[in-house]
């Protein structure tokens, strides 16, 4: 691709960017990205096989980086110890690293804010529309499997019906992305990560001892 190819297909992805924010990709149109870009609708064609492919170009790093970070909770999940006894754990050390581990991907967010904004918020109609529920859905399993796998080395509550874990990992998937989705500034960002890192501690803790008693 030569230099000024590489200009055009940028300028392009930037104007794409714009109107996709602003329209939603179902509402976006490829004649207005055009305009905007100051190029001909095939210039855009020639670059992009049709607007999926405009609008996943605009978020397929972000897209993929954050595949491989569920993939490698759930690789470090496997065969991992849930602790229920308080007596027995140092529950700050444990809640400042959770913190700390979250923290590292809101950052990854902040660092390409349009980008998720794009896959939370405009991306209907997309390959990714449900994007925010397929991670709920991976993050469901490994929930599930660490607390059967836990459940054959140490008393904790198995009654817990797939479907609780499923809206106890939405609660938490979701919340995080009501980051982006809120524009909240990143000044006030760790104080809420916080507060969600420690409300799921203790929620799950006290859930999984609740039959303990």
């Amino acid at each position: 691709m030569s230099y000024c190819s590489d200009i055009t297909r940028n300028r392009i992805l930037e104007c794409a960017k714009r109107e996709f924010l602003s329209k939603g990709f179902e509402n976006a149109q490829v004649v207005e990205i055009a305009k905007l870009a100051k190029v001909t609708t095939g210039a855009i064609y020639r670059h992009f096989k049709n607007k999926e492919a405009l609008f996943f170009a605009l978020i397929e790093e972000v897209y993929n980086h954050t595949l491989d970070v569920v993939s490698d909770v759930e690789k470090r999940s496997e065969h991992k110890t849930i602790m229920t006894d308080s007596d027995l754990v140092d529950d700050e050390a444990i809640i400042e690293n959770l913190f700390l581990e979250t923290m590292q991907f809101v950052d990854y967010m902040y660092a390409h804010f349009d980008n998720f904004k794009l896959i939370f918020e405009c991306s209907k109609g997309t390959q990714v529309e449900n994007f925010i529920e397929d991670i709920t859905e991976r993050y469901t399993a490994k929930n599930i499997k660490l607390i059967l796998f836990n459940a054959k080395q140490e008393q904790i509550n198995t009654e817990i019906k797939e479907f609780e874990v499923h809206v106890i990992t939405k609660g938490y998937i979701t919340s995080l992305c009501e980051c982006v989705l809120h524009d909240i500034p990143y000044d006030n960002v760790s104080e809420y990560i916080r507060s969600i890192v420690v409300f799921q501690y203790y929620g799950w803790q006290g859930l999984l001892r609740k039959n303990n008693k």
